[in-house]
């Protein structure tokens, strides 16, 4: 798309003067967004003292895997700069400027504006970074959106307040960001190096294009910029499959498929609507890719290193996606899920965002406001070919399921794995994934340290004691959606020593449940052995030949003995997602077997 366009034209034909946000003037605008906390909240932290990251912070990464100590300070100061920033937006009396100013020069005086993980995932040298060589990370970018933001949307009272902070902050991107981003053609995530490229792509360039399109002044150099970003982004656009799926899952769409939409929304609205990439068909099936995942509420299936809630704040962009793709479906599924959380969410927080974002989900929640919610918002069956993951529905009983293969991004080993809820209730889960460390991002540890990464903890056999294995051509060999079932072949996802040469699994959903049979091919007749796993968040006990889970639904299989083990989560983020402390894994053993038939009833 972006090559295509570079191939007939250059950036240097338009111009892209028009001002996308709203500068502290607009009080149309800053009185009237939807946040009625802020100036409490800024004012309750007047007295807030910058914390400081330690070298020693920086060095734990490193030298125990401990990313968390370092990021605690590092995005403290970034949310309580926002705060300030909003609340001075709003209540335009000047006293949150002081604050302001102080947290813009704390971060100028930072050595690193990136993380400490990501300084030490592209192997820099040494335990801290220098300033002689300002990588460019998702977070040094990130900052750097958040800083030209706020001297675009605050420059007149900060230049009264404190000129030199303007100077000083112009001096900080031009050697941290632009000279560095304009030079260097070989950071991974540009896709010149390496051209599968994940969801760092298109959130750095987003930001990257932000802080070009408010500081740069000289046309050419601009026009340059922009067409070395339209050349990397190419990159991640061509590694989405042609269905536009996210194998980073639902959680990191919004920074890989959203933060594309933010790009390509910042060049039309730059250009006054002149270079508008909005017609693009793939682009379209990208942004409905959160429909197809879509559970219930704000519950997604949970590929990858995802969690199953808390989408809801993803839906003001992607009501905004839909209305430029002109898809009127995604747009009203984008406002109903909303709706079923918005007494929850935060209205337009200050955590973790940015303020480009925020004022691009201002202006949508406005339009949202007004938009006639109609149902249903699926259709009995939903199917992304090329990712290969499809979902069954039908009353309130959802099913998901994938193919795929284990080297995706952000990959489990959970080739063939599904999920049921049954509304709101998740039935069979997969369990996602718990708090960051550096364990999850060396392939040494990330299937051994890291539980939740394992097929022995997804919803999948174990054959003859052996799991799936992390590689590409562990796969499934063939995926297919028919009469309401889904059919996955995937021997291939497990290795040799498994000794299976075919595996069919049939997943068929039902008005009271699912069925699934697993069809196997050994290669030796005496090592059949298959434990089937299923893991569950509700209370599980087993009755006899069943397993009842949450005294709701019952889960049987002829000839099965039957096991079960608890396993604490012993992490905040997993406990919140499930609201449990742990998870039971129901193992069902069989002996001697070429077909498994396994039951989920409601009793």
């Amino acid at each position: 798309m972006f090559n295509k366009f570079l191939a007939e034209h250059s950036p240097i034909e338009y111009s892209f003067c028009t001002d996308m946000f709203p500068t502290i003037e607009d009080r149309e605008f800053w009185e009237n967004y939807p946040n009625d906390t802020c100036i409490a909240e800024a004012e309750a932290a007047l007295d807030y003292a910058w914390p400081v990251v330690l070298a020693t912070d920086f060095m734990a990464f490193k030298k125990n895997a401990d990313r968390m100590i370092m990021e605690r300070p590092y995005f403290n100061r970034r949310d309580h700069l926002i705060l300030f920033v909003l609340a001075e937006l709003k209540e335009n009396k000047g006293r949150f400027l002081p604050q302001i100013t102080n947290g813009l020069f704390a971060v100028c005086e930072e050595s690193y504006w990136g993380l400490s993980a990501h300084w030490q995932v592209v192997d820099k040298p040494g335990n801290i970074p220098t300033p002689a060589e300002p990588y460019i990370d998702l977070f040094a970018a990130e900052t750097a959106e958040h800083l030209v933001m706020i001297c675009h949307l605050l420059r007149r009272p900060l230049a009264a307040f404190c000129p030199e902070i303007l100077a000083r902050v112009s001096y900080e991107l031009a050697r941290r960001i632009k000279e560095p981003y304009l030079t260097h053609r070989d950071y991974i995530w540009m896709g010149n190096i390496k051209k599968s490229v994940n969801n760092w792509n298109p959130w750095i360039l987003s930001n990257l294009l932000t802080v070009f399109l408010l500081t740069e002044k000289e046309p050419l150099r601009l026009s340059r910029a922009i067409e070395k970003m339209f050349e990397e982004i190419q990159h991640y656009y061509d590694s989405i499959p042609t269905d536009g799926g996210c194998d980073e899952g639902a959680n990191y769409w919004g920074r890989a498929g959203a933060s594309l939409f933010e790009f390509i929304f910042q060049i039309k609205a730059a250009s006054g609507g002149a270079l508008d990439l909005f017609g693009d068909e793939k682009l379209h099936r990208i942004a409905a890719y959160m429909q197809k995942v879509h559970v219930v509420e704000d519950i997604f299936y949970n590929v990858a290193d995802a969690h199953a809630q808390g989408k809801a704040g993803l839906m003001p962009l992607l009501y905004a996606f839909a209305k430029e793709t002109k898809q009127a479906a995604l747009a009203n599924f984008a406002a109903a899920v909303y709706a079923t959380k918005k007494e929850r969410c935060r209205p337009l927080s200050h955590i973790t965002r940015t303020l480009r974002r925020l004022i691009f989900e201002a202006r949508a929640l406005r339009q949202m406001a007004e938009h006639q919610i109609t149902y249903p918002l699926h259709g009995a069956v939903e199917y992304l070919p090329d990712l290969q993951i499809a979902a069954l529905r039908r009353g309130a009983l959802t099913l998901h399921a994938k193919g795929g293969h284990n080297k995706e991004g952000h990959n489990h080993n959970d080739v063939g794995s599904f999920t049921l809820y049954d509304g709101n209730t998740p039935v069979l889960v997969d369990v996602g994934i718990n708090t960051y460390t550096g364990l999850h991002f060396k392939r040494e540890t990330r299937y051994t340290a890291i539980p939740w990464t394992r097929s022995c903890n997804h919803n999948l056999p174990l054959i003859n004691g052996v799991e799936q294995k992390s590689a590409k051509e562990h796969c499934a060999e063939d995926f297919a959606v028919h009469e309401g079932e889904i059919t996955v072949s995937f021997a291939a996802a497990y290795p040799e020593e498994a000794g299976v040469e075919v595996l069919t699994r049939v997943l068929h959903l039902g008005d009271n449940g699912m069925c699934f049979c697993d069809t196997f091919t050994f290669v030796d007749a005496r090592k059949r052995a298959v434990t089937e796993v299923l893991m569950a968040v509700l209370p599980v006990r087993v009755e006899g030949d069943a397993v009842i889970l949450g005294e709701c639904y019952s889960v049987r299989a002829k000839d099965a003995k039957i096991s079960t083990e608890y396993i604490p989560f012993q992490d905040e983020k997993l406990e919140a997602d499930w609201h449990a402390a742990g998870v039971t894994r129901i193992c069902f053993d069989f002996e001697n077997v070429e077909k498994i038939c396994i039951e989920v009833e409601k009793i």
